[in-house]
């Protein structure tokens, strides 16, 4: 039992030096150097997304669904028809019930089901087709069209490397100027961007704070000088806006004085 009691102690006081000696270096030491800069990159959108909606009536629900299904399936084959994979339709939502318009003394059409359908274009050049077509066979609420990226990686990839570029821009101009060295990295980070230490668990986003960097917005159709365009009046089809991605990313190094100083 005294072995016991002794060994104990001796296993509490190696267990926290063991503790202390693990214990990481402290991250961003009092020479620091914090760089922020953005990226953006601006390109066409080249997927479109908007939905439609089909109703059908009977006398039963199960009636007036079978029609509203039926309504889908033939505006699907005349958009397939274009070339349209059958896979970028979806069933979004689905409504039925009493009908307020059903004849009086009869109950062909008691009952009423709304299908609306979201289509998702990876092939611009099938939109217009596919909106007088729709329009053609009167579907219902054909609603706005969203426009964006199919996928936005590769462009997120290069105004990351445009943001990294110019950190180190920066960071070579500090270094030339303040005469200080840069020895190794702390810190890398994207935004939205954890807290540091020294801002009171406070989050930047850059100049657009609070709003989120790391985002894909649309903006306007622009000529190669930036400047926003109008569609010509005596233009047809449908215009494809740019779409902008856009990302912050911090970097934090450690300095200190150049050689000889």
């Amino acid at each position: 039992m005294k072995a016991l009691c002794f060994i104990l102690p001796v296993l509490m006081i190696g267990a926290a030096l063991y503790a202390e000696e693990a214990k990481p270096e402290i991250l961003f030491p009092d020479h620091h150097l914090c760089l922020e800069a953005s990226g953006k990159v601006i390109l066409k959108a080249d997927k479109a997304v908007f939905s439609f909606e089909t109703k059908g009536e009977g006398p039963t629900l199960g009636a007036a669904v079978a029609k509203a299904k039926s309504n889908v399936e033939a505006l699907v084959v005349d958009l397939t028809g274009l070339g349209i994979d059958r896979n970028s339709f979806a069933t979004s939502s689905f409504t039925s019930g009493k009908s307020k318009s059903s004849y009086f003394l009869t109950d062909k059409k008691d009952y009423v089901a709304v299908l609306h359908t979201t289509v998702t274009l990876r092939d611009l050049a099938k939109l217009d087709d596919a909106i007088l077509i729709l329009t053609d066979k009167k579907a219902e609420n054909l609603s706005g069209i969203q426009y964006s990226l199919d996928d936005p990686s590769a462009a997120r990839q290069s105004a990351r490397e445009i943001a990294l570029n110019r950190i180190v821009k920066q960071r070579e101009t500090i270094s030339r100027i303040l005469n200080v060295q840069v020895t190794d990295v702390q810190l890398i980070d994207e935004a939205p961007f954890e807290a540091l230490p020294w801002n009171s668990g406070m989050t930047y986003f850059g100049e657009k704070y609070p709003g989120p960097y790391n985002t894909v917005v649309q903006t306007a159709v622009r000529d190669e000088t930036g400047i926003a365009l109008e569609p010509a009046e005596d233009a047809g089809g449908f215009y494809s806006p740019d779409v902008t991605v856009e990302t912050q990313v911090r970097v934090i190094y450690r300095i200190g004085l150049t050689a000889g100083n």
